[in-house]
């Protein structure tokens, strides 16, 4: 027996299928409009951030190129002298008893930049009579530190001389090069060696255990007035020789 169809239903479901169609059809619209207003937005941050990014970059690289301009800059290596050191204070070297070999000054070159002129004003001279360096009444703007295991000054006995160029001054100039000389122990001209210091009156070694020998670290920091710190640092070798270049 055959069924009579339902128009009415017929129609109604086809009408509600073309209304779901319709709806559907607004929500991937809707859809399609917020993910392009989201994507819209991303990049907008995404151009801020890498804006800000790129300034911060910018801000840290000037920071660091103005570190770097004003910065001591250490030439060459660090040459470590060394010398028979009178112990005992005897003024005779008995290499078998208590007196030693070790570290007596440390020598090293440093150049300025286009900034600003550098005040190296030592706070000791040499003349090459009596005991060597001389204690000098000049106002230094220039400190440098020593730094090894069993020793320390945040004062250190320090020449200058300027080899090549040289104004006749004691201002580092762009053009010019300081070779530095640190002094740990003081030399004894007239007998040929190096004594102990005198305790915290100087700036120098006061005892065997504190002397810089062979295998022990070695730090040499470098403060100016309106200069970053400057710093170098170097180990010696197993052996000490007369002469040795720390790179």
């Amino acid at each position: 027996m055959r069924v009579p169809e339902r128009k009415g239903v017929n129609r109604r479901a086809t009408a509600r299928n073309i209304a779901q169609r319709g709806f559907s059809t607004i929500e991937v619209a809707i859809f399609m409009v917020a993910a392009s207003v989201v994507a819209t937005l991303s990049a907008i941050a995404l151009m801020t951030l890498s804006g800000d990014a790129a300034e911060a970059g910018t801000q840290a690289a000037n920071r660091g190129l103005e570190h770097a301009i004003g910065t001591i800059q250490f030439r060459g290596p660090v040459i470590a002298t060394r010398g028979d050191i009178d112990i005992d204070g005897n003024n005779i070297i008995d290499l078998t008893g208590s007196d030693i070999q070790a570290v007596a000054t440390l020598k090293f070159v440093v150049s300025s930049d286009l900034s600003d002129n550098l005040d190296l004003t030592p706070p000791y001279t040499i003349d090459s009579t009596g005991v060597d360096p001389d204690f000098s009444t000049n106002q230094i703007g220039t400190v440098i530190s020593v730094i090894s295991e069993n020793f320390s000054t945040s004062s250190a006995a320090w020449t200058v001389t300027f080899p090549g160029d040289d104004d006749g001054d004691n201002v580092l100039d762009s053009d010019e090069r300081a070779e530095i000389t640190v002094w740990l122990h003081p030399e004894d001209l007239a007998n040929g060696w190096f004594d102990l210091g005198s305790g915290l009156s100087d700036p120098y070694v006061d005892a065997s255990d504190e002397a810089l020998v062979a295998r022990d670290h070695v730090t040499l920091r470098i403060t100016s007035d309106r200069r970053p710190q400057s710093s170098i640092a170097r180990t010696l070798p197993l052996e000490l020789t007369s002469s040795i270049l720390l790179e």
